[in-house]
């Protein structure tokens, strides 16, 4: 069976976008290219893995089940990359980077190539985490840069918006919990996992209960996802999940996901603005991750000519 990494990476965005050609976009491909590669993969599964409607491609049932390993292999391979070229000691610069959700929603595969090509010379360390430590890390210089959810502005920060992600709603799975009561009041009353007061899903779960919130019905709190969805599965209650991790869960009938309940919270670039003036080869960095998240297309070796003087200077 001949799996190869390009066509995993491929069934993941067709996943994400549901349509071929923008997928092939954030593959910097085109959708024959990219439509080739689900066919060979598919082939090699002896699967059918998307259905086409007027919805656009939907995953079928095999797809919905290969999709969370996809992502696992995907992430794993990017640690393991950069924690290789660390150790192998070939950069003469290192940079640190704090991811808190899958490579995939963060656009960060495309950041790796892009890094590639225009650091060749700098080593890129990943590291996971929640948010909140990743804003703390990057304050106290062991992070040189991290995604947050929502978070607060600090005068030594950089924080840099790059878009929005999808939150939702998440129960015990189908069959262990019915419908969402149709009032706050009445959703207050269910069990729930809070977020901590840090995190920026608290404030989305003061929003949806209103007036209600300090009468919730408080069972657990919880700062990272994996461990709410645990604690979802297990029957403690309901629960705010990022949309993407959510419907993963939701294939393993891990949770019951309410898509219509939740909201939006924004993604931040954070940096320290001393380090980012003192180390070129970081300002480098954020901008092409701010390239990802704005659509730009940055041509091969444009971001390393430009920037030739700050990261040689005479």
């Amino acid at each position: 069976m001949n799996i190869q990494i390009e066509k995993l990476r491929s069934f993941v965005l067709i996943a994400e976008e549901k349509n071929l050609t923008r997928a092939a976009e954030r593959r910097f491909s085109t959708p024959a290219a990219v439509s080739a590669q689900l066919k060979q993969l598919e082939d090699a599964l002896n699967l059918t893995l998307f259905e086409r409607t007027s919805k656009g491609m939907l995953l079928t049932e095999a797809g919905r089940r290969l999709l969370p390993m996809a992502n696992r292999i995907l992430g794993n391979l990017a640690e393991f990359e950069t924690t290789a070229h660390a150790i192998a000691g070939r950069a003469r610069t290192q940079l640190l980077f704090g991811l808190n959700a899958l490579p995939e929603l963060l656009r960060f595969e495309q950041v790796l190539e892009a890094a590639a090509r225009e650091l060749p010379d700098v080593s890129l360390v990943v590291r996971s985490g929640n948010s909140g430590d990743n804003q703390r890390a990057v304050l106290t210089g062991d992070l040189d840069a991290g995604f947050v959810f929502g978070g607060r502005d600090h005068p030594d920060l950089e924080r840099t918006e790059l878009g929005h992600v999808n939150i939702v709603t998440v129960g015990p799975p189908a069959g262990k919990s019915g419908p969402l009561p149709a009032t706050a009041g009445e959703l207050a009353g269910r069990a729930w996992i809070s977020p901590s007061m840090e995190c920026p899903y608290s404030d989305l779960m003061r929003q949806i209960l209103g007036s209600h919130y300090d009468e919730a019905n408080i069972v657990a709190t919880s700062d990272d996802e994996y461990s709410t969805i645990t604690m979802v599965k297990a029957g403690l209650g309901l629960a705010l999940v990022e949309a993407h991790l959510a419907d993963m869960a939701e294939c393993r009938n891990e949770v019951r996901v309410y898509p219509d309940t939740g909201g939006r919270v924004p993604l931040y670039l954070v940096v320290r603005r001393d380090r980012r003036h003192q180390l070129p080869e970081l300002a480098v960095f954020v901008h092409l991750v701010q390239d990802q998240w704005s659509g730009a297309r940055v041509a091969p070796g444009t971001l390393r000519e430009t920037t030739a003087g700050m990261l040689n200077p005479s």
